[in-house]
């Protein structure tokens, strides 16, 4: 059976709960505190490198832990130009961790600028960030 339920946010809540027996009634107060689901950031610095054709450059992927995450994060790189290569390490990375994405390009890799898109994945977790790679 599927659970359809919606997801609680994170917070705290005052709850009063109440007791009866015949004719006595006593109540009291508790807090209920829902903390968000354990989650890692990603980001990569810098925003935008510029290559010569046939040379590389190199980027730094920070995976950051979030709400107590402690997963292993794969990562892997799309919008390369014809003739790169992106190639991460370390990847799998254990959050928090660094990984250097070095982008290998070729004589014949085509001028011009291009959105390099950096994935990372973590079970049903998974969040991406952009940077720009401008080949001359």
């Amino acid at each position: 059976m599927a659970n359809d339920a919606p997801l609680t946010s994170p917070g705290s809540y005052p709850l009063t709960i109440t007791g009866t027996s015949d004719a006595i009634v006593r109540t009291t107060s508790v807090t209920l505190v829902v903390n968000p689901p354990p989650d890692f950031g990603l980001s990569i610095s810098p925003s935008s490198r510029n290559v010569k054709r046939g040379k590389s450059v190199s980027y730094t992927v920070n995976v950051s832990s979030q709400a107590g995450f402690a997963g292993t994060v794969s990562l892997s790189v799309s919008g390369l130009p014809a003739g790169a290569t992106g190639i991460f390490s370390p990847t799998p990375v254990g959050a928090p961790a660094t990984s250097t994405l070095t982008v290998k390009t070729a004589a014949a890799t085509p001028r011009g600028p291009f959105t390099l898109t950096v994935r990372g994945a973590s079970g049903t977790i998974s969040h991406s960030t952009t940077a720009s790679l401008v080949v001359k």
